[in-house]
C-alpha cells in the first residue's frame, strides 16, 4: 500500500495488469519441495503493510512458509509507509544487509533506481527463470521484457497490483431514495447534497489528510491525481485547464465533505459502518474484509462497492502495486529467492487475492474464485474495463505530493476563493518548476513544464 495505499517509464509498468479473471485459467500449484539444509537461515522480509496485512503475513503466510521450507525462518518488519527506500539504502551503505528481501511501492522503486543508479539492488537476471510462475500475467511479463531491454537488468518483479475503488453505505443510500450509487460526477454532486438533507451528515471521506497527522501528503496526493485525469489534466503541472476544471470541483464537492476529511488517509473506512459517513471516495480493495469482519459485521446487503462516477471526460484508474527487490550485498540468495518465489506462488497470491483482495499477478490464482469474492472482483474488472493509468515514477514524485498537498490545504481546507483556484494553482506549478530547476537541471524543468510527464495510459 500507497504504502500510501492503498494502493508508475521503468516501475510503472510493474503495475500493468488484468484482473479480469474470467480470462485466466490456469491450475492451482503446490510449493515445491524444501531444500535440504544443515542449519536454519532467517531471511528478513520488508514491507509496509497495513496492520490487518501485516497480521495476516505473520499468522498465516510465514508459517505456511516454514512448514514448507524447515531449513528457512522469515522474520518480518513492517516499515512505516514511505520508508523501505531509505531502508535499502541504509542496509546496503551499512554492508548489513544479511538474507533481506524487500516489498516496495512501484513508484519507490522508481526513485530507488534513479537515486542509485541501480547501485543498491541486485541484478534478478540470473534467478528469472526459477523465480517467476509460469503463469504470470501478460502484463507482467511485458514488464520484465521492458526492464530488461530498458537497462539490460531485471532489478525488481511485480508481487502485486492494487485499484482503488468508491465504497457506499447502502442503507443511507436507500433511506435517502437513492437507488444506485452515482454514476458521474454531476450526479455524486446531486447526490451527496441530497444524503446531507436528509440526514444532516455531510456524507464523503476523502483522503485529504494532506501533511496533517504525521502524514507525507501521498494518500491526498493520490486521490487528487486520479481526479485530475478524470477531468483530462495533466496533474503533475497542477494547472492545464483539466486539473483547474478538477479542483473546481472538489471545491463544489468539499461542501459535502465530512468534517473529518482532514485527518482522511490510505486507513480510513470504519466511517462508513458507523454511520459518520455514507461515501468513502476512493479507498484501497482491502478494506472490504475488514468492514464485513466480526467487528463491523457488514454485508453485500449494506456494502456497496464500485469502480466509482466517472469524470467529463475518462473515469481511468490509477493502477498503484508493489514490486520485490533484494538489495544488494544480500547473502544467502537461495533462500531469498525461494521465500520470493512463495510469495509469487498460486497459493499465496490466491490467499492475499482472497483474504486481502489484493490483485495477484499469478494468474493461477483466479482458478475457481468463490462467489464471496465476486462483489470485489466484479468491482475490479469493471474499473480496468473502463480504464487504467499510471502514474510516471519520476524521483521527484515525493516532492510533488508535498506541492499538491500545500495546493489542497490553501485551496479546500482553507476555503480560498473560488475565482483564486487558477492563480494558486500556477503558483504551485512555479514552486514545482524552480524545484526541479534547482535540484535536478533546465532539461528536466522545461520537461515538466512542457507537460512531458504524463500519466500513462494502458
Amino acid at each position: 500500500m500507497e504504502e500510501e495505499y492503498r494502493k508508475r517509464p521503468v516501475a510503472w509498468i510493474a503495475a500493468l495488469i488484468v484482473v479480469a479473471v474470467v480470462f485466466f485459467t490456469g491450475g492451482y500449484v503446490a510449493h515445491s519441495p524444501p531444500p535440504s539444509s544443515s542449519s536454519k537461515i532467517t531471511v528478513t522480509f520488508y514491507e509496509s503493510l497495513a496492520p490487518s496485512e501485516s497480521s495476516y503475513f505473520q499468522t498465516v503466510l510465514i508459517p505456511q512458509f516454514e512448514k514448507a521450507y524447515p531449513g528457512i525462518s522469515v522474520q518480518f518488519v513492517n516499515l512505516p509507509s514511505g520508508q523501505p527506500p531509505s531502508e535499502i539504502q541504509t542496509l546496503v551503505s551499512s554492508h548489513d544487509v544479511g538474507a533481506s528481501l524487500v516489498g516496495l511501492d512501484n513508484l519507490a522503486v522508481g526513485e530507488v533506481i534513479y537515486t542509485s543508479g541501480g547501485a543498491d539492488i541486485m541484478n534478478l537476471a540470473p534467478y528469472i527463470s526459477s523465480l517467476l510462475p509460469s503463469g504470470l500475467i501478460p502484463s507482467a511479463v511485458k514488464m520484465i521484457k521492458y526492464e530488461q531491454n530498458v537497462f539490460h537488468a531485471t532489478y525488481f518483479v511485480p508481487f502485486r497490483s492494487n485499484i482503488p475503488l468508491v465504497w457506499y453505505n447502502k442503507t443511507a443510500f436507500s433511506e435517502a431514495g437513492i437507488s444506485s450509487p452515482p454514476s458521474n460526477d454531476t450526479q455524486l454532486l446531486q447526490d451527496a447534497k441530497l444524503l446531507y438533507q436528509k440526514t444532516g451528515v455531510q456524507p464523503v471521506m476523502f483522503q485529504g489528510s494532506g501533511l496533517t497527522g504525521g502524514h507525507t501528503g501521498a494518500s491526498t496526493g493520490t486521490e487528487l491525481y486520479q481526479w485530475m485525469v478524470q477531468f483530462g489534466g495533466n496533474p503533475f503541472v497542477l494547472n492545464d485547464s483539466g486539473d483547474i476544471k478538477a479542483w473546481d470541483y472538489l471545491y463544489n464537492l468539499s461542501a459535502y465533505f465530512n468534517p473529518d476529511y482532514t485527518n482522511g488517509y490510505w486507513g480510513n473506512y470504519a466511517g462508513l459502518a458507523k454511520g459518520t459517513y455514507s461515501i468513502l471516495d476512493y479507498q484501497w480493495p482491502y478494506i472490504y474484509g475488514l468492514l464485513t469482519n466480526k467487528t463491523y459485521r457488514m454485508t453485500n446487503s449494506t456494502l456497496g462497492v464500485y469502480p466509482g462516477p466517472t469524470g467529463p471526460v475518462n473515469g481511468n484508474h490509477l493502477l498503484g502495486g508493489d514490486v520485490l527487490v533484494i538489495p544488494k550485498g544480500a547473502t544467502d540468495i537461495t533462500q531469498v529467492v525461494t521465500l520470493a518465489k512463495f510469495l509469487l506462488g498460486a497459493q499465496a497470491q490466491r490467499e492475499t487475492l482472497l483474504n486481502l483482495s489484493w490483485v495477484a499477478v499469478n494468474s493461477a490464482a483466479y482458478t475457481n474464485l468463490p462467489s464471496s469474492y465476486s462483489v470485489v472482483g466484479q468491482a475490479l474488472q469493471q474499473a480496468i474495463t473502463t480504464g487504467v493509468f499510471l502514474r510516471n515514477p519520476t524521483p521527484w514524485i515525493t516532492y510533488w505530493n508535498v506541492i499538491a498537498s500545500k495546493a489542497w490545504a490553501q485551496i479546500i481546507v482553507d476555503h480560498a476563493n473560488y475565482t483564486q483556484i487558477p492563480g494558486i494553482l500556477s503558483s504551485y506549478n512555479s514552486q514545482m518548476y524552480s524545484y526541479l530547476q534547482n535540484n535536478y537541471n533546465g532539461t528536466v524543468a522545461s520537461t515538466y513544464e512542457s507537460g512531458g510527464y504524463q500519466p500513462i495510459s494502458v
